[in-house]
């Protein structure tokens, strides 16, 4: 906790301020004072004065000092345990409502707490103090997690203690100054078009319109399996938009709400031969089983390390190949589902044959843009009227040109390059995938 408006109460060892907080980002001051204070066995101490008046918490504080003194009504300490703590911390996050996923994760992320608490014979929550956050993380390091997880089991260590100091389970928050570099993710693979291809050419019956929905429209494995004929929407006898409603935890997407994507041509091609029936659109496809199938088909396509596609991997197709043909952040936020863009960067992957394509354009935008700039030097420098009355420096660079010195130092930069339409997303990283089909 942090005070501001900081001021030492003269006769006593009682500061008042008011509390800094923040909420949903924001940082905020409590219009009422706080004292801080140390009690008899020397831990720091907040308590709330409940008034707006100096005078009054000035006062207040005086007679906090004659009771720390004399030993009345000192806060008794928490005896709430780990084991405790984390119990009723699981029961509230169920109430919640939370997805079963979330709630799994935080089930694994509480019993590494509690193994690590147990290690070092912490008892009560109060005793777990901020050195105490950052042997735990070296405790998961040694355990050879990754990073996102360390990142993650921290995060909710954080939350929990906080959870507990607001609930009034504990005197205070001690976590709250310690701080840790963020986690980077580690690569992830990602198909090229021509392997998404080649998988929906090789895939058996409903294997080639689920492997296309992934890598054509950037469905999640939970939103292809609960896709539903009805979802499949047509206009003129043509089909147009998948209306994206549920796939995820009660009924709903992951993020909770609807979003419509557009129907890609190969998309269409094998929704032509679909039957029209009523219900699931893809009754024979389950995220395992489909999983297993995927493993199969990359080793048979002879794909490099074909053990290391997911399939996710098509997600990560389809925002890459957004990204490569200039689709706007915004339309490809709306067709992923995300409402930031800080994940669609993630899932950006620019392969060396998207690199080297975009690097030819870029080559022949380039000489296109100098051709015209070099003809109009050329008729400049052949006219003998207009060489005469040309300044001395800009006629030694048009004849340097002309006789195409490359060896003369240029004073300036060249002339501006057009922009590709291929040009990626800003801010996303380069990373070198296996090309080959």
């Amino acid at each position: 906790m942090k005070l501001t408006n900081r001021e030492r109460v003269d006769g006593t060892d009682i500061t008042i301020g008011h509390r800094v907080y923040r909420t949903k980002g924001t940082k905020k001051v409590c219009k009422t004072y706080t004292a801080e204070y140390r009690d008899l066995d020397g831990k720091q101490c907040y308590e709330s004065l409940k008034t707006k008046n100096k005078l009054q918490a000035r006062r207040l504080a005086i007679e906090l000092q004659q009771r720390i003194e004399k030993g009345i009504d000192l806060p008794r300490p928490s005896t709430i345990s780990i084991e405790q703590l984390t119990e009723q911390y699981l029961l509230i996050t169920k109430a919640k409502g939370l997805s079963p996923k979330t709630i799994a994760k935080y089930t694994t992320d509480i019993d590494k707490l509690k193994e690590f608490c147990i290690e070092q014979k912490i008892e009560f929550a109060r005793h777990f103090s901020e050195n105490d956050l950052y042997l735990y993380r070296q405790f998961l390091v040694d355990k050879k997690y990754a990073d996102k997880t360390v990142q993650g089991a921290i995060v909710l260590a954080k939350q929990l203690f906080k959870w507990a100091w607001r609930q009034g389970m504990l005197q205070q928050y001690r976590l709250e100054a310690a701080s840790f570099a963020k986690a980077k993710s580690a690569p992830q693979p990602c198909f090229t078009t021509a392997q998404v291809d080649k998988l929906i050419n090789v895939g058996e019956a409903e294997e080639k319109l689920a492997f296309a929905l992934m890598g054509y429209a950037g469905l999640r494995i939970g939103e292809v399996e609960q896709l539903e004929r009805r979802d499949i929407i047509t206009k003129k006898k043509k089909f147009t938009m998948i209306h994206i409603r549920r796939g995820g935890s009660n009924g709903t997407t992951k993020d909770k709400d609807d979003r419509f994507v557009p129907i890609h041509p190969k998309i269409a091609e094998l929704l032509k031969s679909k039957k029209r029936v009523h219900g699931v659109l893809l009754p024979e496809i389950n995220a395992r089983g489909l999983l297993k199938r995927l493993k199969i088909l990359c080793k048979k396509c002879k794909f490099k390390k074909p053990t290391q596609y997911k399939l996710h991997s098509f997600r990560h197709h389809f925002a890459s190949m957004c990204a490569n043909h200039g689709v706007a952040h915004r339309k490809a936020l709306a067709w992923l589902g995300h409402s930031s863009s800080e994940m669609l960067d993630l899932y950006y992957h620019l392969h060396d044959e998207d690199s080297q394509k975009t690097m030819a354009e870029l080559a022949k935008s380039h000489n296109s843009n100098l051709r015209p700039f070099e003809d109009s030097l050329r008729t400049v420098g052949q006219s003998k009227i207009v060489k005469n009355v040309q300044p001395p420096e800009l006629q030694e660079l048009i004849d340097v040109i002309l006789a195409g010195n490359k060896k003369a130092e240029r004073a300036g930069f060249e002339p501006a390059v057009g922009t590709s339409p291929t040009q990626p997303f800003q801010g996303c990283s380069i990373s070198h995938s296996d090309t080959s089909p």
